[in-house]
C-alpha cells in the first residue's frame, strides 16, 4: 500500500507543487471537496467556506491487535481551510493543465522568431522621438501636480490669452511679444463724438449782437469757458474689457 501511495504522489508532481488535481470548485463563497498536491504529497481536500489559508490536518485511528493491545496504525491526512503554525495561502493553488490540451496550447503560442521580431519593433518604437513636437503648448484643466511626464507649465501665458502671429499687422508681428490690459480708461479722444451747446456756438455779448453764433446775455466777449454751460459728469474710472473666460493652465511639451 505504501508503494501505491508513492506512485500516486509521484504522479502529482507532474502538475507541480500547490496544484489542484480535481474538484475544489468555487461556488459563491464555498469551495467543494477535491484533491490537491502539497510538497510531494497527494492529499484529499475537505471543502468549506473559503478563507485565506489552508492547513494539513491529521487524524489518528487505533486498531486492536490479537494480543488485545490498541495501537495507532491509521493516519488520515487531509487539507482544509484554517489557521495553524504551518499554513499555505489558498491563492497559491492553481488548477492542473490537462496534458491532452498541450499540443493545441502550443500551436496558439508564438515561436521565438515571432517574439524576437516583436522585441525589435518595440525597441524601434521606443527609440523614435515622440510624435508630439517639443515646444507644443496645450491647455491643461487639472492641477499642476497632475501634469504628465515630459510637460511643464508655460509661465509666459499666465493670465494671458494667445494670439496668432500676423506679419502684416505690427501689433501681432513679433513672436513672443506681450501687450494689452485687463482694464481701460477712455481718453477724451476716445469718447464718441457729441455736439454740446457750448464753446464757439454760443457767444458772449450782453444784450445784443455778435458776429458769429447765437448770442447769450453776458457782458463780455469771446467764447464761454469749458463747463460754463454744461457741467462735467462721470467718475473717470477704468472699466473691464475682459471677455467671458475660464481659468486653465497652459503647458508646454519639453520631451
Amino acid at each position: 500500500m505504501q508503494t501505491a501511495y508513492e506512485i500516486f504522489n509521484s504522479l502529482g508532481a507532474i502538475v507541480g507543487n500547490f496544484s489542484i488535481i480535481s474538484g475544489c470548485i468555487l461556488t459563491g463563497t464555498n469551495v467543494s471537496d477535491g484533491f490537491v498536491f502539497i510538497n510531494g504529497e497527494l492529499l484529499p481536500f475537505k471543502g468549506g467556506v473559503k478563507t485565506t489559508n489552508v492547513i494539513i490536518s491529521e487524524t489518528k485511528q487505533s486498531l486492536e491487535f490479537e494480543d488485545g493491545n490498541s495501537n495507532e496504525v491509521k493516519f488520515i491526512r487531509q487539507v482544509t481551510f484554517g489557521t495553524a503554525t504551518i499554513q499555505y495561502p489558498w491563492a497559491d493553488f492553481k488548477r492542473g493543465f490537462e496534458t491532452k490540451g498541450i499540443p493545441a496550447a502550443l500551436e496558439s503560442k508564438g515561436d521565438k522568431t515571432d517574439l524576437d521580431e516583436l522585441i525589435l519593433r518595440v525597441t524601434a518604437l521606443e527609440e523614435k522621438p515622440s510624435n508630439i513636437p517639443i515646444g507644443l503648448i496645450a491647455i491643461w484643466g487639472r492641477p499642476l501636480e497632475d501634469i504628465p511626464a515630459g510637460w511643464e507649465e508655460y509661465v509666459n501665458l499666465r493670465g494671458r490669452m494667445p494670439f496668432g502671429l500676423n506679419p502684416d499687422d505690427p501689433d501681432f508681428a513679433t513672436l513672443g511679444s506681450a501687450s494689452g490690459n485687463k482694464n481701460k480708461k477712455l481718453s477724451v479722444a476716445e469718447l464718441p463724438k457729441i455736439s454740446p451747446i457750448n464753446g464757439s456756438a454760443l457767444k458772449k455779448g450782453g444784450t445784443g449782437g455778435g458776429t458769429d453764433g447765437l448770442t447769450v446775455g453776458d457782458y463780455g466777449t469771446g467764447d464761454f469757458a469749458e463747463g460754463q454751460l454744461i457741467k462735467p459728469f462721470g467718475g473717470d474710472q477704468e472699466f473691464s474689457i475682459m471677455n467671458p473666460y475660464r481659468i486653465v493652465h497652459f503647458i508646454r511639451y519639453k520631451g
